[in-house]
């Protein structure tokens, strides 16, 4: 079967691999129907973190069971199903400590994660324990259940924020996650501010958030205005190297929930700063038992579904990377972006 492989000369290259088989009595076969193409991924291509090795990426995926194994009993063939990358082992010290999250694999060696160090959904079928596929309703479209993974990981960076109905919220970046994130702050937050360069995203956010600009139309007057005379109370950075921008604008005791990911970005502050006026820092890690919840959000926000704006062939995956990151990787040379959520139909 066709895959997109991360291979050792350090690309994503369109691969035949072999058809993965169900090997335990548990496991269950999928055939995917569409899968996602996360920020993790776009950092792992430009760089900005690293990849294992033959791998196949991919890890935000739903699709239909074609296959059990003979002790399954959570599903059942021809169920529509979204998958959870993450393998947590139920043994390890952390997971006995109900962190899943945390997980660092029977072996001590790290959690599996679909699409990270084991093979993932950028392909045609992935097989897994029937634990990590979670029935999606037959209502709901494809293009709603592909994005509950993420939204998983967004509910969970909001729960461990303690955001409460009198947060004044600013999310940097109108990405998958920026817009992911601004659904859930208007949901439950006072006030939903976002940013965004492109103009494609920033049209798109401005539809959702109560406000939404570019960072450089960010003043004291605006945010004073737009805040009723004070700054945010809770500031996401869903870019990954905006902790400065945050730290500007973020109110007495107020939170900042680094999001994004850029291995390579560093940020230097002043604990004494923090310390005096209550500012948290809150990194939340991977989503902790979220699944069911994000099934229900999406259950009443078909909307979801609008943020997928490009469906792609696998054998397409150079022009939609590209847009995605904004430039050529072979040549540096700029490409324009409209979309904001591309996924990958097999």
């Amino acid at each position: 079967m066709e895959a997109l492989v991360w291979s050792s000369n350090h690309k994503l290259e369109l691969c035949d691999c072999e058809e993965p088989q169900i090997t335990a009595a548990d496991e269950v076969k999928i055939r995917i129907e569409m899968t996602g193409v996360c920020g993790t991924d776009l950092a792992v291509i430009t760089g900005k973190e690293e990849g294992a090795p033959d791998i196949i990426r991919g890890h935000e995926a739903v699709g239909t069971v074609v296959e059990i194994g003979s002790s399954v009993d959570r599903v059942k063939v021809g169920d529509r199903v979204v998958i959870d990358p993450n393998q947590s082992c139920g043994e390890c010290y952390f997971c006995l400590k109900n962190q899943p999250h945390l997980c660092m694999g029977i072996d001590g060696m790290g959690m599996p994660i679909a699409g990270l160090n084991r093979n993932g959904t950028f392909t045609f079928f992935y097989s897994t324990a029937q634990t990590f596929a979670h029935r999606i309703p037959d209502h709901m479209s494809w293009e709603t259940g592909v994005l509950i993974e993420p939204l998983a990981c967004v509910l969970h960076n909001f729960k461990e924020a303690g955001v409460s109905a009198d947060d004044k919220v600013l999310i940097l970046g109108s990405g998958p996650m920026g817009i992911l994130c601004q659904m859930v702050s208007k949901s439950i937050a006072a006030l939903t501010v976002a940013t965004e360069i492109n103009p494609y995203r920033l049209a798109f956010a401005r539809e959702i958030s109560d406000f939404a600009m570019t960072p450089s139309q960010f003043t004291e007057a605006t945010v004073h205005e737009i805040c009723s005379g004070h700054k945010f109370d809770l500031i996401i950075d869903t870019v990954g190297t905006q902790l400065e921008f945050a730290e500007r604008w973020i109110e007495r005791g107020g939170r900042i929930v680094p999001f994004g990911i850029n291995a390579k970005y560093r940020y230097t502050f002043s604990p004494t700063k923090f310390a005096q006026q209550a500012i948290k820092i809150i990194a939340a890690g991977e989503y902790r038992h979220m699944f069911e919840e994000a099934l229900r959000f999406a259950a009443e926000t078909p909307e979801l579904k609008k943020l997928v704006t490009r469906k792609v062939k696998l054998n397409q995956h150079e022009a939609a990377i590209n847009e995605l990151i904004g430039y050529e990787l072979d040549t540096l040379k700029p490409v324009g972006s409209e979309t904001v959520k591309t996924v990958f139909v097999p």
